[in-house]
């Protein structure tokens, strides 16, 4: 017999933590299996998208949805994949709403970077070296990233904050960027050999 009840997600997210609560009756080992998933989910959802609270939503849209259609998983599948293809279509969403306000991945891009199997361990090898080349940065491009990628600020706020052309800005992000790539690039093997020592 399946034990109905309702399911608790809280996944400790900081600073935005958030407690989702399904009102779907949904069986035990469905929501083991929700439960087990959240930060491999949350970290692929955050994989395709920059912004963590973007993210957070995301996760808890996906959340609500796999809640929804659970009924119709198929407890012989691969719950896993399952789970994340419902959050790259989610994904995908979310992009296509605020493709008119910023710069973002286009579909095609999102898909192919979802397209791959997801490697949790390479993402925290990959946010370590972002992290170790992001406080190589000098201190005015470390500000400018700071305020567009972290604080997610408007082009136009920074370019006031500054007291700087927004061409000017738009060419040190697209240095950092560069800069960023690169020393990631470098970074990576090398993190990778002290972690197998």
């Amino acid at each position: 017999m399946v034990q109905d009840f309702s399911i608790v997600i809280d996944v400790g997210l900081k600073p935005h933590s958030f407690r989702f609560v399904s009102e779907n009756s949904v069986s035990f080992e469905f929501s083991q299996n929700l439960v087990g998933i959240q930060r491999n989910l949350y970290a692929f959802i955050l994989s395709l998208l920059p912004n963590r609270s973007d993210a957070e939503d995301v996760l808890q849209e996906t959340n609500l949805i796999l809640c929804k259609k659970s009924q119709e998983y198929n407890p012989d599948g691969n719950f896993r994949s399952w789970a994340f293809n419902i959050a790259r279509y989610q994904v995908l969403a979310h992009l296509t709403k605020k493709r008119r306000s910023k710069v973002c991945f286009s579909n095609e891009l999102t898909e192919a970077l979802a397209s791959e199997d997801f490697d949790i361990q390479r993402y925290q090898l990959t946010q370590k070296a972002l992290q170790i080349c992001y406080d190589l940065l000098p201190d005015h491009m470390r500000d400018i990233a700071k305020m567009r990628f972290k604080e997610d600020a408007p082009m136009k706020e920074i370019c006031k904050i500054l007291n700087r052309p927004i061409g000017a800005i738009s060419g040190t992000l697209f240095r950092i960027r560069q800069n960023l790539i690169k020393c990631v690039q470098l970074k990576i093997p090398q993190l990778e050999i002290e972690e197998e020592s």
